[in-house]
């Protein structure tokens, strides 16, 4: 592990360059589900949760790919993603232009949401993403700025607990073991797999406390309304898998949280 805190680590620079650098080549690789806007609302609200009837503009945070965004915009809402990545955001435009779809396509990191200044939107929407950036306090306070009063904010995170998993996931024979700290200021690099081109995908990922990651949501103005570990274990599964590893430590957490209409703190 290297040492970031929001600050460059040695050999590897700000986590803004090397996670856009990454995920711009991960754009070239992860091709995305099948586009069917008949199933559009199943895709994006598998716990039946967002107030579709509440909702007329829908802001995408860290959602480019060419799958949510244009999602949305099929339902007919205004949709606007911001993304770090313009491999990412270019797929999105790509999806909307073969679909006739209108979508907004704007570059700028999830901690400084300044180019949405003044702006609010009916519904916030981000999956699973702040893994990618040192301090998810900040990220929910530039949340909470473009959210709407009693507008809605829903975020998938991946687990903290799952982060801690050692890299190997080796199981040796009745348990996986835990080889991180609960909380770390330090980035966990990861690598993909070389690619048919020979490139390989860098990222800096950051494993947030659920002290942050629930209570930091309340602290910036938001009550929460559902909270959910989606089950996608399978203690059946080979060991090792990530079907096995998510059957003792489940990899995701879904919240759905409405601002509050004075922004105020949460209790301490």
């Amino acid at each position: 592990m290297n040492s970031v805190g929001g600050k460059p680590a040695d050999g590897f620079g700000d986590y803004r360059s090397v996670n856009s650098q990454g995920w711009d080549v991960l754009s070239l690789l992860d091709n995305p589900a099948p586009f069917d806007p008949a199933a559009a609302r199943e895709r994006l609200d598998t716990s039946s949760w967002i107030p579709w009837d509440q909702i007329h503009s829908v802001l995408c945070v860290a959602g480019g790919g060419g799958e949510q965004a244009p999602l949305f915009a099929a339902l007919g809402y205004e949709v606007t993603v911001v993304d770090l990545s313009t491999g990412q955001l270019e797929r999105d435009r790509q999806v909307a232009r073969e679909l006739g779809l209108s979508v907004e396509c704007i570059q700028a990191d999830m901690l400084d949401l300044s180019p949405l200044s003044g702006r609010q939107f009916d519904l916030v929407y981000q999956p699973v993403s702040a893994c990618y950036v040192p301090d998810v306090r900040r990220l929910y306070r530039e949340i909470a700025g473009a959210t709407r009063p009693e507008g809605h904010y829903a975020v998938e995170h991946w687990s903290p607990i799952h982060l801690r998993v050692a890299e190997d996931a080796a199981w040796d024979g009745t348990a996986y073991r835990i080889d991180r700290p609960a909380s770390t200021d330090e980035a966990v690099v990861w690598r993909s797999a070389e690619t048919w081109s020979g490139e390989v995908a860098t990222c800096l990922h950051y494993c947030h406390t659920l002290d942050a990651l629930v209570g930091g949501l309340c602290d910036a103005g938001f009550d929460i309304v559902g909270l959910r570990e989606p089950d996608v274990g399978d203690p059946t599964a080979e060991p090792s898998t990530d079907a096995h590893v998510a059957a003792y430590f489940p990899p995701f957490i879904r919240i759905l949280a409405r601002r509050r209409v004075d922004l105020g703190l949460g209790v301490p």
